[in-house]
């Protein structure tokens, strides 16, 4: 253990404006699920039994860190420019890949306070050695360098990764949304300063589908560097456990100096959205490994990603940080 106070704090940004209303979902409108409703269980939860750290401002020079200008400059540009909710129809030249992402005048305002909010969580955690929980939305971990989707519209865990990158520091990455963080894999593809491991449904299956196939494993000096671990609709713990034990070893093998864990709820077997069959009780150990792996590299933060199950998303997140102590 490298000094890390057992403490635990936790950092929230609802972004309760930032309401999107609907999405195209095989050719039909139907309501869009990432809505603060989703988390507004999960916020009570922390607040009453962890202390909260305040989000700090940041520049929005920081967004450069993951998002190329004319991306940054598009969310920016639609979200003021909207009268109305906008679903991006023009793929290709609307900056997002999917039409359940829709801008609205809040979005732009909405995704820098969630980056925001992962970086106040960042620095309090190498301030004090402790871990943070940062709780936010809209997540991110679908966004990529110059698109957007997946109801992300910055990617947070990548632009702190980033962000610790520039003050020399190795980082590895674990994905546990149900959902292959495509984002994630993209900006860091090619570097070897970050290790990105992620387990998801299977992309023949579930979205994103074009990405999160074991053969994806990083290019140039970063061969190596990108780990997928897609797993069958239905999973259950038995095997998934399975996939943690190598996540866990691969991360440990690459020594990072810190770690951050994009934690999506939606592998809940309430989950509307994703299609695992966890349950309650599998969470805390999740989080028992979660603990220990912290442990081992000495510093870490938890952002919370998709579940869109308000009931079982408290559920999970109780038992996870149950057995986080």
């Amino acid at each position: 253990m490298k000094n890390l106070k057992s403490d635990m704090f936790f950092c929230a940004q609802l972004n309760d404006a930032f309401v999107p209303k609907k999405e195209i979902d095989n050719g039909k409108f139907i309501r869009n699920p990432e809505r603060p409703s989703r988390l507004k269980l999960v916020y009570e939860f922390l607040k009453k039994n962890y202390p909260e750290v305040q989000p700090l401002g940041f520049s929005e020079s920081v967004l450069y860190l993951a998002h190329e200008e004319d991306y940054i400059e598009y969310i920016k540009r639609k979200s003021s420019e909207v009268t109305q909710e906008y679903i991006p129809e023009v793929f290709f030249v609307d900056k997002i890949f999917d039409t359940g992402t829709p801008i609205n005048k809040e979005t732009y305002k909405a995704a820098f306070g969630a980056v925001e909010t992962v970086l106040s969580a960042l620095e309090y955690s190498l301030s004090n050695k402790v871990i943070v929980y940062a709780l936010t939305r809209p997540p991110g971990h679908h966004a990529m360098k110059k698109y957007g989707g997946g109801y992300c519209y910055f990617n947070n865990v990548a632009i702190a990764a980033k962000y610790l990158e520039e003050k020399g520091m190795r980082v590895a990455i674990l994905d546990l949304d149900f959902h292959h963080g495509n984002g994630t894999q993209d900006i860091f593809y090619d570097d070897p300063n970050v290790l990105y491991v992620s387990i998801h449904g299977d992309p023949r299956q579930f979205y994103p589908w074009y990405s999160g196939y074991e053969n994806e494993i990083g290019i140039g000096n970063a061969e190596g560097t990108n780990l997928n671990i897609p797993l069958p609709g239905g999973t259950t713990f038995e095997v998934y456990k399975k996939a943690l034990d190598l996540a866990y070893n691969k991360i440990l093998d690459y020594k990072p100096d810190f770690f951050i864990l994009s934690l999506g709820t939606d592998t809940h077997i309430n989950d509307p959205v994703g299609h695992f069959s966890l349950v309650d009780k599998d969470y805390k150990e999740i989080g028992l490994r979660i603990s220990k792996l912290i442990e081992k590299i000495g510093n870490g933060i938890i952002v919370h990603e998709g579940g869109y199950n308000r009931l079982s998303n408290l559920s999970a997140v109780k038992n996870f940080l149950e057995g986080l102590k």
